[in-house]
């Protein structure tokens, strides 16, 4: 019987997020992991009452930082009450609970503070009693930067978040530059503490959609970083060592420190002018069209293709083109605003001129994503089918409308956009999953391959996730030329901007052990500023077909 993984907390005192309280209750479920012990400092509550109440009220520092702290409660507040009190997944993020209450066992240490206050080391101590304990690893939950001879005292060390992209967001206070420079991702990083600043071993590195507001950031970015650490750690107990450390990259800026109150005011305008900027987008008089083109993907002109006209209460999107007996035929998915779901639709395409011929696929649940595939003849066909939880495979019985359920590939699996392909002797399977079934699709990459089409088993790619990344990670498409794959990637853009925009990637490498691709082209403007974005283009290099969100009425 394998020996759990045993754990210690490094806190600030008592309490402790949601986030963490969860951590613990999921270590008690899993034999693999055993948290423990939580460690907080000696005298905590009298260390952080060492100044009088009236010391604080009248000391000259209370009195220079009191607009600024008056400024950030207000929009603290403003956002808890507007943005998180009312979300299902969000509205208990900035609880906390007494650690007590959850049956571990307390340490007590002595910390020897830095003259700054920023940093601390351990006593000689305290650090034989941690050491007796004989932890694997020590996770930090605290705000001091650690020194010293206890982050080597376990097995594998310390392990931290860092809520922020290592490459241009070190420093705090998490989740709020990204939305107050409308960047369209927000990162973080899990990473062995090392002596140097910010810039541990890094064992994971991830992506979000950057939220609309502060706090709904910071609590997606703990929501979907301590799921991966969840993820390492068993990782760990499994294989008894760490992941290999990713690449560190040169940091060119200065640390981001909390913001001034003209930053503060200036993040209010923004929030304002992004709500403007929002419901512009999502007008409910917007629609996708879908059009296409004779021509092959490489000599498509927006300008110049014919838009299929939308049926009334419907807008069409995810196009893809097949030809049949030298006719050729689009499947998308047209969305029926009365039924609240999509079906599989089929046109057939005549130069500049369409005929819609049908239905092809419709299911009590939303369908969309319709990707075509060939195999021994067959032709079959993968739609999106995430509110039913799997990936579905149909085969053609009576070619365009006559379809049926062949096989779930993967089932209990919240995935969308699939794209399964073959090549080098192997079936491949590109899908963007939602580890927690929550439903968002919008940057994690996973790729699965089989050597039989029709199997029981998909393999997870090693590398998985592959990629987690909004501004390319979710498919809208795949490009065939002279035998070379480009998967063409969607871009989730700030402020909840789905399908701002595409981009075309070759992908060079692809085996059981490794994947690169690289980004030939990126659009995210088009001929008319009607067109506020596209997320889906595909060729059978004679018909191209994409779609675009376009204004309809002002």
């Amino acid at each position: 019987m394998n020996k759990s993984l045993k754990i210690g907390l490094i806190l600030d005192d008592l309490y402790v997020s949601k986030y963490v309280v969860d951590l613990i209750r999921w270590s008690k479920s899993n034999s693999d992991i055993e948290i423990s012990h939580y460690l907080v400092p000696k005298n905590q509550n009298s260390k952080n009452a060492k100044k009088s109440k009236s010391q604080k009220i009248f000391s000259l520092n209370a009195w220079k930082t009191l607009p600024k702290r008056r400024l950030k409660n207000f929009i603290l507040k403003t956002e808890k009450n507007r943005n998180l009190k009312h979300n299902r997944i969000h509205h208990d993020s900035m609880q906390k609970f007494k650690i007590d209450k959850e049956g571990l066992d307390k340490i007590e240490y002595e910390e020897i503070e830095s003259k700054s206050n920023l940093s601390f080391t351990v006593s000689e101590e305290s650090l034989k009693a941690i050491k007796n304990l004989d932890f694997d690893i020590l996770l930090r939950f605290n705000k001091k930067i650690i020194r010293g001879e206890l982050l080597n005292i376990t097995k594998y060390g310390i392990i931290s978040m860092h809520h922020g992209s290592d490459f241009n967001y070190r420093g705090g206070p998490a989740g709020f530059w990204e939305v107050y420079n409308g960047d369209p991702k927000s990162g973080y990083i899990i990473q062995k503490l090392t002596e140097k600043l910010d810039n541990g071993n890094i064992l994971f590195r991830g992506f979000i959609p950057t939220q609309r507001s502060w706090l709904l950031n910071k609590a997606e970015l703990n929501l979907r970083s301590f799921h991966n650490l969840k993820k390492i750690l068993l990782q760990i107990s499994n294989k008894k060592q760490l992941p290999n450390f990713l690449d560190n990259y040169p940091f060119p800026f200065l640390l981001n420190t909390d913001p001034t109150i003209f930053q503060m005011f200036q993040y209010i305008f923004k929030k304002y002018k992004n709500r403007k900027d929002l419901k512009k987008f999502k007008n409910a008089n917007n629609r996708y069209l879908v059009g296409f083109q004779n021509t092959d993907w490489g000599n498509l002109e927006y300008r110049k293709a014919t838009y299929i006209n939308n049926p009334k209460n419907t807008f069409l999107a995810d196009p893809f083109v097949i030809e049949v007996e030298n006719q050729h035929y689009c499947f998308l998915e047209a969305y029926d605003y009365e039924k609240d779901k999509g079906t599989i639709d089929v046109y057939r395409l005549d130069k500049s001129d369409y005929h819609k011929v049908g239905t092809a696929i419709e299911e009590d649940f939303h369908l969309s994503f319709p990707y075509l595939l060939k195999h021994n003849g067959t032709l079959y066909m993968i739609p999106e089918s995430s509110k039913n939880k799997d990936i579905r495979l149909y085969k053609c019985i009576e070619f365009p409308l006559k379809w049926e359920l062949e096989k779930v590939l993967k089932d209990s699996i919240d995935a969308s956009d699939t794209m399964v392909f073959y090549h080098n002797n192997l079936w491949w399977m590109m899908t963007n999953v939602d580890e927690l079934f929550l439903g968002d699709h919008n940057y994690q990459l996973n790729i699965y391959y089989s050597e039989d089409l029709l199997s029981d088993v998909w393999k997870p790619h090693k590398k998985n996730p592959i990629l987690m990344d909004p501004t390319y990670g979710r498919n809208a498409g795949l490009l065939i030329k002279d035998k070379n794959l480009f998967r063409v990637a969607q871009k989730y853009g700030f402020n909840k901007k789905y399908g701002e925009g595409i981009s075309i990637r070759q992908i060079s490498n692809l085996s059981e052990d490794s994947y690169h691709e690289e980004e030939l082209v990126s659009y995210e403007s088009f001929y008319s500023n009607k067109i506020l974005g596209s997320h889906h283009l595909h060729s059978n290099n004679e018909y191209t077909v994409f779609d675009i969100w376009k204004a309809t009425k002002q």
